[in-house]
């Protein structure tokens, strides 16, 4: 059993006797094509190994959850929260309860009213606010937990969607779905969204990360929308132009519903320059990442490379699969870097400081201006000449990681 899961047991068991279920879930490294998912693109996360553990005891007071956080406790702030079932609100401010609470009002909404007492204990290898996913690993061991206390039969898939709604639906927080579907599902997936969302699958063996936390507080809900709106201004200027038919087509509608698979760069090459050069970079951007993606993931899926396909990313050849992999993601940081603006000099130093000690490639992890790197490192590399790298150019924590596995849980009794 693992350290913390045993951790978590003793103290439930210490303060009420019993242990019922345990759960537990992934974080995520934003491995490929990010910053698409809201237009729509796949996008292709990496579950990791570091996990969040619940465990659930039943408690005697009727129509009540205690909550205790052991992180929080560590720490020496609020790690502590109570409610009664039948009369769940959220609480005001960016209360660690709220996730607890939010799920409880999902889940007792669509299944019926949850009666019995519990006792919900959490503690977690995650590190909070660095990119990593660590509210949807929580939320979905949360989901999980009560799939498995009323003995729902839920898919991995439906899992996602109940993290999910209670982060964004209820709590109102501006998120995506890639972190709940990663955590989920574990591995490495491509997550797609149109026609409909749907999973496919790779195989995640082989490949090793090391993850660096810069240290450097970032808020997706204020580099998205921006983003979005400068989408939507190019947009709107590309349609001002004479387009032919089959690009004012494409260019329908906003930034989600532009069919941006359709698009070739050649096709835009007489009316970019209508553009400010920001604005057109943002269109660029997208173009680029999709095709690099599209790439890579033939690469990762056949684990072969073909000069033809780097030929086609002007990328220099590869000895192997990995090393070529490599030169993609190194490829999707630039494209980050320079043409949506959402590095920054401490990430850039870092990532110069991975790349000089031994990485195969180095980019952002999830929305950028701060949070952490990924870098893919070869197999059987001694990660720890690139771990020390990454500290002595400032990061806060490093960590070497294979792909993890999803979501799971056991009831106890």
């Amino acid at each position: 059993m693992n350290q913390i899961v045993k951790k978590l047991c003793e103290r439930a068991k210490t303060e009420n006797g019993n242990v019922i279920c345990f759960s537990s879930a992934p974080a995520r490294v934003d491995f490929l094509n990010t910053h698409q998912d809201y237009k729509m693109l796949p996008v292709v996360p990496a579950a990791i190994e570091k996990r969040t553990f619940i465990v659930c005891s039943k408690i005697r007071e009727f129509d009540t959850v205690r909550i205790k956080s052991l992180n929080l406790e560590e720490e020496g702030v609020d790690s502590e929260d109570v409610f009664q079932s039948s009369k769940v609100e959220l609480r005001e401010d960016k209360w660690f309860g709220n996730y607890f609470r939010s799920m409880h009002m999902l889940i007792s909404r669509k299944y019926g009213k949850i009666e019995t007492g519990l006792a919900i204990y959490v503690d977690s290898e995650i590190p909070i606010a660095s990119g990593l996913a660590s509210s949807a690993a929580l939320q979905v061991s949360l989901a999980l937990m009560y799939m498995k206390l009323l003995n729902l039969n839920l898919s991995k898939m439906e899992l996602a969607e109940l993290a999910y709604e209670a982060e964004h639906d209820i709590m109102k927080i501006p998120c995506g779905k890639l972190d709940q579907y990663a955590s989920s599902y574990g591995g490495i997936i491509k997550l797609e969204f149109k026609p409909a969302v749907s999973i496919e699958e790779f195989n995640g063996s082989d490949i090793t990360f090391v993850i660096a936390d810069s240290g450097i507080k970032h808020s997706t809900a204020e580099i998205h929308p921006v983003r979005q709106y400068e989408l939507n201004t190019a947009i709107e200027i590309l349609r001002e132009n004479p387009l032919p038919e089959k690009l004012r087509k494409i260019f329908s509608g906003d930034y989600a519903s532009v069919e941006w698979r359709l698009l070739r760069e050649e096709d835009l090459r007489n009316y970019l320059g209508t553009l400010p050069q920001k604005l057109a970079n943002r269109i660029v951007f997208t173009i680029r990442m999709q095709k690099s993606t599209e790439i890579a993931l033939e690469i990762l899926k056949y684990r072969r490379v073909r000069k033809e396909d780097l030929d086609k990313l002007c990328l220099r050849p590869a000895e192997n699969w990995l090393e070529a992999l490599g030169e993609i993601v190194n490829m999707q940081h630039i494209f980050l870097r320079d043409l949506y603006e959402v590095s920054h000099p401490k990430l850039e130093k870092m990532r110069d400081a991975g790349l000089e000690a031994g990485a195969l490639g180095v980019k952002i992890s999830g929305a950028g201006m701060g949070g952490s790197l990924l870098a893919l490192v070869r197999r059987d590399e001694n990660t720890s000449r690139i771990e020390k790298a990454f500290m002595d150019a400032g990061a806060r924590s490093v960590f070497t990681t294979g792909v993890g596995k999803g979501a799971s849980s056991a009831l106890l009794n």
